[in-house]
């Protein structure tokens, strides 16, 4: 038998699908013939639109691990399924009721192209017609909730019954006997840690299948409850309308509840997006981190959760599936930045790897990156953005010339000032060092910078102590203003320093930059970035320049903060030093 490596699904070589109309809207449905537990299950196909006259379900699940070891019958012809998928037929199968069953894997024909990016085009309207999807979680695994596996069950029927409690569904809210005692509410809390620990709630794919049904019912093991309980759940925690103490207290459940409320408001947000969408950058960092087996994928979902005929991303109207990731993402990119007339989608960076191979360094890499690597800050990042002005002074982002038939499609090009290079550096900021290590490393970093040039000694040490202080302890923000419900000030010191380096310049200015700043890096003020950007130098034997004359060409670092020319200094007395730089 053949597989595609990538799918959960293994055919025989000789096996046939159903042909199918794209165009037409056609797609197939996997009728699931009737059976018992522990039958083999049959299936065969059934042609139809999704608006036609077949009432049909969909399955939202998780590939996971994809080792074929289960069989079922599709056309008379065996077909090897693991065992997530497996599990789940074997769920959604009735005794009594024929199933009309939408499901990826089996009914598109995942080795060829043309209609794969096609049903994926069709993919909304194939969720948002269903007459429900069914979200299947997994079976219910005993060590995920921490207990026996005779308990585990109960424990799970009590996790349901909790939500159906906090949803607000019982207004008198009734205890349920799964949740008389405190040592069954325990059990039931660590139950919803463990639902929502499932692999489903990472798979980018979910994002879609859970937003644009009508209807949903969440499957796990042989338990189920309606989705729309969930996001009730998550709203009124957020809101603050909690089960009366008396009645039933949420603390016997758990401590903190950010793990179910985080995941279920950025879904609740993303089905509003059909008809309110949000800039496309914050679409596409909203769920970065979620997996997807296509690295495409990561990018073509966004077209299914805005309004048909909309393309948030002008250069990327269908999930094409014959066009690399590299170029994708690299199009998505200049989309990003077009449509911001600016810089803002290169903010952020702090050293994190490259997955997609051939990615240009100011691209970035929507892929998943490996465990343990450090993640960009976009979203810190940007709380700052628009309080500096460093480009001011200098012209608008050239959006009609980013990249060149001279230099290339990989190379973006921007116009701006160059300001200084990196004279020393620190070790990167962890994310544990405690206020005497950042002292410590300031310390360090001003050694260094004495050691290299002797010329700054005592003026300069008073002057880069005092700034360096300010950036650790976080002077350099607004100790008044309100952010992420703590001061300005205290959100810098947790959130902007780790994963980034103190550095101290060649001409005696002090700021942070990403863990990847080096010494002979140089920093630009560019038109459309608010804040400066710290660029690598190529030699002319780097593989990617393709110039005798490497002047000019760099690699992509990160942005980064230096006070005294956050509000355009360094632009005032550099204009007619402007000139373009040409990023790889």
């Amino acid at each position: 038998m053949d597989t595609d490596p990538r799918s959960p699904v293994c055919l025989a070589p000789h096996f046939a699908f159903l042909p199918i109309d794209s165009n037409k809207g056609e797609i197939r449905l996997l009728k699931i013939e009737l059976g018992r537990y522990g039958e083999v299950i049959k299936c065969s196909y059934r042609l139809t639109t999704v608006t036609g006259d077949v009432q049909y379900e969909t399955l939202s699940y998780v590939w996971g691990d994809l080792q074929v070891d289960k069989t079922i019958i599709v056309e008379d012809t065996e077909v090897g399924l693991t065992d997530n998928l497996f599990n789940a037929l074997t769920r959604i199968r009735h005794e009594t009721e024929l199933r009309h069953l939408w499901v990826d894997a089996l009914c598109i024909n995942q080795e060829d192209g043309a209609e794969k990016t096609a049903q994926v085009d069709m993919m909304h309207k194939i969720f948002s017609e269903c007459a429900q999807c069914y979200m299947w979680m997994g079976n219910i695994e005993a060590s995920a909730i921490g207990v026996k596996e005779s308990e585990a069950l109960e424990a799970a029927k009590g996790a349901l019954d909790a939500i159906r409690l906090l949803s607000g569904e019982d207004s008198e809210y009734k205890l349920p006997p799964s949740l008389t005692t405190r040592d069954q509410r325990a059990k039931a809390g660590n139950a919803i840690k463990a639902l929502f620990q499932s692999p489903w709630w990472s798979r980018i794919w979910t994002v879609q299948e859970a937003t644009s049904p009508r209807l949903g019912t969440v499957l796990w093991g042989p338990i189920s409850i309606p989705w729309h309980y969930l996001t009730q759940v998550a709203e009124r925690l957020i809101q603050g309308k909690w089960p009366p103490e008396d009645r039933f207290s949420i603390f016997d459940l758990f401590e903190n509840y950010n793990f179910l409320t985080s995941p279920m408001l950025a879904l609740i947000w993303a089905s509003r997006w059909i008809e309110a969408p949000h800039p496309p950058y914050e679409m596409l960092y909203r769920f970065r981190y979620r997996r997807s087996t296509d690295p495409r994928d990561k990018v073509y979902v966004i077209l299914n959760l805005v309004a048909e005929g909309s393309y948030p991303l002008p250069s990327v109207r269908s999930s094409d599936y014959g066009v690399p990731a590299a170029v994708l993402y690299r199009r998505v990119m200049l989309d990003l930045l077009r449509d911001e007339y600016g810089l803002r989608p290169l903010i952020g960076f702090r050293g994190e790897p490259k997955s997609v191979p051939g990615l240009p360094s100011w691209v970035v890499d929507w892929s998943t990156p490996p465990a343990g690597q450090e993640r960009a800050a976009f979203w810190e990042h940007i709380k700052f953005w628009y309080k500096y002005t460093a480009d001011r002074g200098l012209p608008m982002l050239d959006l009609n010339n980013l990249t060149s038939p001279e230099h290339g499609e990989d190379v973006l090009n921007v116009n701006g000032v160059f300001f200084d290079k990196i004279l020393v550096c620190s070790d990167v900021i962890a994310e544990n060092d405690g206020s005497d290590r950042l002292h410590e490393k300031a310390r360090e970093t001003i050694t260094r910078a004495v050691a290299e040039d002797p010329r700054f000694r005592i003026v300069s040490e008073v002057y880069w102590q005092a700034v360096l202080d300010d950036i650790i302890t976080g002077n350099c923000a607004d100790s008044t203003e309100s952010m992420e419900g703590s001061t300005a000030d205290v959100y810098w010191r947790l959130q902007m320093l780790r994963h980034q380096r103190l550095f101290i310049t060649e001409g005696g200015a002090a700021g942070l930059g990403p863990s990847g700043t080096s010494v002979g890096d140089e920093i630009w003020v560019l038109s459309g970035g608010r804040s400066p950007f710290l660029l690598g130098p190529l030699k002319a034997s780097d593989p990617v320049v393709k110039h005798e004359d490497s002047s000019y060409h760099y690699s992509f670092r990160g942005d980064v903060f230096i006070p005294g020319i956050m509000r355009g200094e360094a632009v005032d007395s550099r204009k007619d030093t402007q000139r373009y730089v040409h990023i790889h």
